[in-house]
């Protein structure tokens, strides 16, 4: 059985490809997914509803913008590099704004300033590409370690 999510199937033009989630486990974790590689959205959506976890994707920071009061996320997982607002911008904004998500920064990019900036901040770091464990590994832990957190 599956429920529709009650939001608009596309934001200027863009489909969010994950309107759809299962409703035999509602009390799933919702995971967001940011990266402007149609290929890496539509895997990782797969990879994450495959384990077990609801699903929401976007092709850009600003289409995530333009809808996130909408979704209750438990844990987003986040390109860094865009063009526009990068991944690091969004958080920034984020934080500004009092909406604080457990994120595993993603990039094809390693560099270890980037590393330490992500991992600094309790976050994870992922290089592209990576094994599908090492995302699901990375996700249980920004979650668990912001469980552990006090309330913001």
């Amino acid at each position: 059985m599956w429920a529709t999510i009650h939001a608009p199937p596309r934001v200027d033009g863009a489909f969010i490809q994950d309107r759809h989630l299962p409703t035999t486990s509602p009390a799933a974790p919702l995971i967001g997914v940011i990266d402007g590689d149609p290929s890496v959205l539509k895997s990782l959506g797969r990879l994450l509803r495959a384990s077990g976890l609801r699903v929401v994707s976007f092709p850009s920071t600003e289409q995530f913008l333009q809808t996130h009061p909408s979704w209750s996320l438990n844990c987003l997982v986040l390109d860094v590099h865009f063009e526009g607002m990068s991944g690091f911008d969004l958080e920034a904004y984020l934080a500004d704004a009092g909406v604080h998500f457990p994120i595993v920064f993603i990039t094809a990019h390693d560099d270890a300033a980037t590393r330490e900036r992500v991992e600094g901040k309790g976050y994870a770091f992922l290089r592209k590409p990576f094994e599908e464990s090492a995302l699901l590994d990375a996700i249980k832990r920004v979650m668990a370690a912001a469980a552990q957190r006090p309330q913001r």
